[in-house]
């Protein structure tokens, strides 16, 4: 058994241990303050039904459409200029000609690699500006509806192992089973969809703004 399995067996055994020590009376129960009101959300449901997250991506996905363009423009002028350099005849005038397209080649890797470094900090900036406006709404929404906590609800879903990972399934399900927080949340105190509600009402109020103005 190779060590990450055995370590990730022995975690999900203690787990299973204390959960079991805690159902049969031998663990003392931990009791919230009294009352204590928590309520859950769906986070990948908040998230997937986002209107500044589909506004961010399609005003990224257009800055990538224009980067391609641009690339395949450059990339285009160079192989004309390259074929024209190969029909010439082996010559210090053909050298003289063959350097600069060279350095043109090097800079348009440079570019691209530029390029892509500003798209992966547009959407870092856009997951930023999610962050805040989840904590902000949901801040919110635990004052008007009287809760003391909105808590992610990380188990409303099953573990579903990748067949065609190079990992084994077994282990997969171990990890997701560490990343776990939530075993149950009751139906009743989920806010998810009136976070959803509430942090698009405030995009719509708000405008759209380019990834780029996210401070």
């Amino acid at each position: 058994m190779q060590p990450q399995t055995r370590s990730i067996l022995i975690a999900a055994a203690c787990s299973a241990l204390t959960v079991g020590s805690v159902a049969l009376g031998t663990a003392r129960p931990a009791v919230a303050p009294q009352g204590t009101r928590t309520a859950t959300v769906n986070l990948a449901r908040v998230i997937d039904k986002l209107q500044e997250r589909q506004d961010f991506e399609m005003q990224v996905e257009a800055m990538k459409r224009q980067y391609q363009e641009e690339a395949q423009a450059r990339a285009k002028k160079l192989e004309s200029a390259m074929r024209e350099l190969a029909d010439l005849p082996d010559t210090p005038e053909r050298q003289a000609k063959a350097e600069p397209l060279i350095l043109e080649q090097l800079q348009m890797e440079q570019w691209a690699n530029t390029k892509g470094s500003e798209l992966d900090y547009e959407k870092s900036l856009m997951w930023r500006s999610i962050y805040r406006n989840l904590r902000s709404e949901a801040a919110k929404l635990a004052e008007t509806e009287g809760f003391d906590y909105i808590l992610i609800d990380d188990g409303s879903e099953d573990i579903q192992p990748n067949r065609e990972a190079k990992m084994p399934m077994e282990l997969q399900v171990l990890e997701s089973l560490q990343r776990r927080r939530t075993l149950y949340a009751n139906p009743a105190y989920d806010l998810t969809d009136k976070l959803i509600v509430r942090m698009n009402n405030a995009r719509a109020a708000g405008g759209s703004a380019m990834p780029g103005a996210v401070k």
